[in-house]
């Protein structure tokens, strides 16, 4: 059995797969499966003739799809064929450190935890490089829900993205962790319930991975252009497993941030709707709508500290008439308002 799984979703990255396939064959730590999932893009003759040409090629296996099902089944096929008692997964156009693997594995056998989660820097096509997320050394564990606590409780971040983190593969297989296949933003529902089902993480300032902004990627159009209709609806179903999903948290300490981001991140879409140039404008009202009118339980407990007064003045917003909170977000739209609101992000 190998120790470590690494998965590659393949779509359409035919310009930058070689590098990304290479960086993840020339790894340090020498007990690897690869899984590479071949979506039906560009890029699987690129793919095959480094595999062909590499020491490990038989250490590679390649997933055929069939026909094109997006990123989200792309990495549900990886936790389902992956055999590796470790997971980890990266992006196609993205690069990973030459020890990146042996990193996280021995940060997981010093201190066993549910997933290790390392720091990453961003670069684009042009060679620019700018910080991506840089964590501190931490060890999350303790009680019962350690890691929703440490996110929502305590308010510190937990970069979003699925990939860049080694995860007990059977941890994410008996809790059912699995992305939504049929959307193209898969980390967030993803992390979601990673973050908040995992009883332990580590997270470590060793940067193992390169992010590549790329204009031409899902996410890039999306930063570019708005928000596709097919991208809103996916958003707003997100939303709706997540107020789902936290509902059962109701009596704990940390549920008043995880209302924070729940409330905060459906006005972040819906504003993401209204300025998005590929929606007509009764799409975008409805879709807005939409997002505005999510109900959840009142916390049953509450401890003042930063996150309480976050969530009191968000409350008074959410509390509002539908229509009340669309015009006022139309507003603050027709004002471009996004950098002040992405200050808030976390999800």
């Amino acid at each position: 059995m190998h120790k470590v799984t690494l998965g590659i979703p393949i779509y359409n990255a035919a310009d930058l797969i070689e590098r990304t396939i290479l960086s993840a064959l020339n790894q340090t730590y020498p007990n690897i499966e690869y899984l590479f999932i071949d979506d039906k893009g560009n890029s699987m003759d690129v793919v095959r003739r480094v595999v062909e040409c590499h020491p490990r090629h038989e250490a590679v296996r390649i997933i055929d799809q069939k026909y094109n099902q997006g990123i989200g089944a792309a990495r549900n096929a990886i936790v389902e064929h992956a055999t590796g008692e470790y997971l980890f997964t990266m992006d196609c156009d993205d690069v990973i450190v030459p020890d990146c693997i042996e990193i996280l594995y021995n940060k997981m056998q010093e201190h066993p935890v549910d997933f290790v989660a390392a720091s990453f820097v961003c670069h684009d096509l042009k060679g620019g490089e700018y910080p991506g997320c840089q964590y501190a050394e931490t060890l999350v564990e303790g009680g019962e829900h350690p890691v929703a606590e440490f996110r929502y409780g305590r308010g510190r971040e937990l970069f979003v993205a699925t990939w860049n983190k080694l995860y007990r593969t059977e941890f994410l297989r008996a809790n059912h962790i699995r992305c939504l296949p049929h959307h193209l933003n898969e980390d967030p529902w993803f992390t979601y319930q990673v973050v908040m089902l995992a009883r332990s993480c580590r997270l470590i300032p060793d940067v193992t991975l390169y992010y590549t902004y790329n204009p031409d990627s899902v996410s890039g159009i999306a930063a570019s252009q708005g928000y596709s209709e097919r991208i809103a609806m996916q958003y707003e179903e997100i939303e709706r497993l997540k107020s789902q999903l936290v509902s059962d948290y109701s009596s704990e300490l940390f549920y008043i941030g995880a209302l924070v981001d729940i409330i905060w991140m459906g006005m972040y879409f819906a504003y993401r709707v209204l300025i998005s140039v590929q929606l007509e404008a009764e799409m975008k009202r409805r879709l807005a709508c939409s997002l505005l009118k999510r109900k959840y339980a009142k916390p049953e407990h509450y401890r003042f500290n930063g996150m309480l007064i976050k969530y009191s003045i968000l409350h008074i917003y959410w509390g509002m008439p539908v229509k009340v909170k669309y015009t006022l977000l139309k507003w603050a739209a027709s004002f471009k308002l996004k950098d002040k609101l992405r200050r808030w992000i976390h999800f």
